[in-house]
């Protein structure tokens, strides 16, 4: 097997392991937006940062392998995707690359399914926060006194949830 193709396979793999760390923490932060832990998001924010520039890095790392094999294998054509790419590949490669993406592709969709999920959780909960925020600084209480006639009068006492002692 060519060296540069079995670099290739090994970065593609290395990837498909980061994603799949992505994964858990995406199924990780689905349940801590439910909870309302928002330490925790934020911890798991912080980790989702390092694996995209961990993934940056393997990107660039495969596009360099792509171009040594396209030097190597002097292909003419130009060169859009992997699935081109293994057409110059002997049979074995070419299998082995195509496994590797189709588990990429797979963990991918699962992985874009997750963060809708989450963008979603996030804008309904901040619709909410947003929603009793409103309610809260708009709500007058309102009493009873009694003027000099001795009939009722409303008294409307505004509160502002910012001046309140927590």
């Amino acid at each position: 097997m060519n060296k540069s193709v079995e670099q290739l396979i090994l970065t593609l793999n290395k990837e498909y392991d980061v994603y799949a760390e992505v994964l858990k923490l995406a199924k990780k932060k689905k349940k801590v937006i439910i909870e309302g832990k928002v330490k925790e998001l934020d911890s798991i924010t912080g980790k989702e940062q390092v694996m995209i520039v961990t993934l940056g890095k393997l990107e660039k790392i495969r596009e360099s392998i792509v171009n040594n094999i396209i030097k190597e294998m002097e292909i003419k054509d130009e060169i859009e995707n992997i699935t081109e790419l293994v057409e110059y590949f002997d049979d074995e490669e070419r299998e082995k690359v195509l496994e590797i993406r189709k588990k990429l592709v797979e963990i991918l969709d699962e992985v874009k399914k997750e963060n809708n999920l989450n963008s979603e959780l996030i804008k309904q909960s901040l619709e909410y926060i947003e929603f009793n925020k409103n309610l809260l600084m708009t709500l007058n209480n309102q009493g009873v006194t009694y003027g000099a006639n001795a009939d009722e009068k409303d008294v409307k006492v505004k509160t502002n949830l910012f001046d309140m002692k927590v």
